[in-house]
């Protein structure tokens, strides 16, 4: 007897289009506060816009260290190149963010 799956892996490994955009639901995540940060720098609050637009970065290393499969983070076949560039790109964006003096 096979054990029943649960509604949301069910709803994953749906192979048509719904199926492909939930299983990229890491990358919405980083796409999401990349594109706030965007805003809040066109808004003229720079330091928060980049402290976000880091926390992105930092947020994608996240997933491509913890998920089995975190779908189009994966850039690269090695898994640390894609560690190094995420945590090194998120982590300088921030200390940039904190300590760029202001006028």
């Amino acid at each position: 007897m096979t054990t029943p799956r649960s509604w949301w892996a069910r709803l994953v490994d749906n192979p048509g289009l719904a199926g492909r955009i939930r299983r990229q639901w890491p990358w919405l995540i980083v796409v999401g506060l990349v594109a706030l940060g965007l805003a809040l720098i066109a808004v003229r609050a720079w330091r928060w816009g980049a402290a976000c637009v880091g926390l992105g970065m930092v947020a994608a290393g996240f997933f491509r260290t913890t998920l089995r499969n975190p779908g189009i983070l994966a850039i690269r076949k090695h898994r640390w190149v894609d560690l190094i560039f995420y945590y090194g790109a998120g982590i300088a964006t921030i200390l940039l963010a904190i300590i760029v003096p202001n006028k």
